[in-house]
Order: C-alpha cells, then structure tokens, then sequence
C-alpha cells in the first residue's frame, strides 16, 4: 500500500510497467446504451402491420410447458455497459 500511495500523481512510464511484446489482458466495460427493446437489443424481425397491439415485440416467448420463459429468448433490457476480457493483446 505504500509503494502505490508513493505513486500517486506522478507520471509512470510504460516501460516500468511492461516488457517489449509482452501479452496482457485488458478487462473493461463496453460503452453504455441504456435500456432498449428487443428488435434493436437482439435484432428480432418486426412483426406485420395489424397482427398484435405493438409490432416491434417477439410474437411467441415460449411453449406452454416448460412453463417458464427460457434465457435463450430474446427480451427486452440493458444494452451495453457489459463486462468484457479481451485476451493476449500486445
């Protein structure tokens, strides 16, 4: 704890940091979008003109039994502002 607090505003070159060529992971979020329906969040099809009370909805989010709605199903919710690991930049 002390060696960071010793650091604090001072300039830290990369070199003291990283070798040459040397291989990081880079942990980080994506850019957030807020929340956002399913045809721009998944990319779902529009439904036609006069088939349900809105169109920009999934038509079937499941069958009756298991009688639960699965994870694979596209719903609505948060865009971006996901936790990504990008591996084995140089």
């Amino acid at each position: 704890v002390d060696f960071v607090t010793g650091l604090f505003e001072q300039e830290v070159k990369v070199a003291d940091v990283f070798s040459q060529d040397e291989m990081i992971d880079v942990i980080g979020a994506t850019k957030g979008k807020g929340f956002n329906g399913v045809v721009t969040r998944w990319g779902v099809t529009r439904l036609a003109r006069k088939s349900h009370r809105g169109l920009r909805k999934v038509a079937c989010i499941g069958s009756w039994h298991p009688a639960r709605v699965q994870f694979q199903v596209p719903r609505s919710g948060q865009r971006g502002y996901h936790h990504r690991t990008e591996i084995n930049k140089k």
